[in-house]
């Protein structure tokens, strides 16, 4: 039998955990594994005979790894995380995040996004998944981009790559479509305390880990039912993980989520000079520091929440944005004018 007193370490006025979690993980730290464990009083001790204002030296309040973290943090004894994104290759460079690619995944809304945009992000991804009534959607387009090619006259071009997966609950899914991708296998994902959003992603992971894959680039629209948008992004928060970035790229914005740390955001020269808009939002929680610096107005050290203060409409000073928060935060911006530049290709 193992007995463990644990005693945390001393930290100003904030309240402790729980002593039995704590206990736990000291116990899978230590690789003891379980047993039976004796926790010291949390708080401040009682001291029934004593006159000193100084606790004995084996009575301390209680702190987590991840209390001193975010403390330290703060006063910047450790280095914040640092993050770096280059949302110019999702847009208008090399149609590709990754060394070893992306997922492509199409969600259950009328593909918005140019068709050139969609053709390059697709020959060039790894993994290339629909989402329940997604396939029909991406059936569609399929569909018209082969009628495009007939009507044009442009001859046998190379087809688009066939779909690697179908997954959801397929309640959407219509008969046709099913027909249409047969041959494409399909996982069937009923629980219905997760959207098939959330579900898919789920799905995919295991074999993004063996492909090396952490970006996922997501067609869907933030137009019509305010419902679907708000579940997107409740999925950029489900999924955050260090091997997994996901991306909401419409026809006129591209969304992700910054987690706690210091980010730094390459924004293409392009956007910068057309004053293109972007936005900071703390979706579900409050950030209590935030401090920014390349946009034309700037946050030191803000707190923002929905009811507060939030940063929306707001565009460029630099080609370089770093955004520094202790909280998760929700970054869209405004994408290229797609339709300009195709007529401006088509005129050269």
């Amino acid at each position: 039998m193992i007995f463990i007193q644990y005693y945390g370490t001393r930290c100003r006025t904030m309240k402790p955990p729980s002593g039995a979690a704590a206990a736990l993980n000291l116990m899978r730290r230590s690789g003891r594994g379980f047993a039976f464990v004796r926790l010291a009083r949390v708080g401040r001790p009682t001291h029934h005979h004593h006159t000193t204002h100084s606790p004995p030296t084996n009575h301390r309040f209680l702190c987590t790894k991840t209390t001193i973290g975010f403390r330290q943090q703060m006063d910047h004894t450790i280095p914040p995380k640092e993050f770096k994104w280059t949302p110019g290759n999702l847009i208008n460079e090399n149609f590709k995040l990754g060394d070893n690619g992306h997922v492509c995944m199409v969600l259950n809304r009328q593909i918005q996004v140019p068709a050139h945009v969609v053709k390059l992000l697709w020959k060039n991804a790894a993994v290339r998944c629909a989402v329940d009534g997604g396939s029909n959607h991406w059936r569609d387009f399929v569909v018209d981009q082969a009628m495009s090619k007939k009507s044009t006259g442009s001859g046998a071009t190379t087809p688009l790559e066939p779909l690697d997966v179908i997954t959801g609950d397929f309640d959407s899914i219509t008969e046709e479509t099913v027909d249409f991708f047969k041959t494409t296998p399909k996982v069937h994902t009923p629980d219905q305390d997760a959207t098939d959003f959330t579900k898919a992603i789920a799905v995919l992971q295991p074999v993004m880990a063996q492909r090396k894959v952490r970006d996922v680039v997501v067609f869907h629209d933030t137009s019509g039912r305010l419902d679907h948008v708000m579940a997107n992004l409740n999925t950029l928060y489900k999924t955050q993980k260090d091997n997994c970035n996901v991306f909401l790229l419409s026809g006129d914005s591209v969304t992700w989520l910054l987690r706690p740390g210091k980010h730094t955001i390459q924004v293409p020269t392009d956007l910068v000079t057309s004053q293109r808009w972007c936005s900071l939002m703390p979706v579900g929680s409050s950030a209590h520091n935030v401090t920014t610096t390349g946009l034309k107005w700037n946050l030191y050290h803000a707190q923002m929440e929905f009811g507060g203060m939030v940063s929306t409409s707001n565009t460029y000073s630099t080609e370089f944005v770093q955004v520094e928060t202790d909280a998760n935060l929700i970054w869209s911006m405004g994408a290229y004018e797609f339709e300009a530049k195709i007529r401006q290709a088509a005129n050269t």
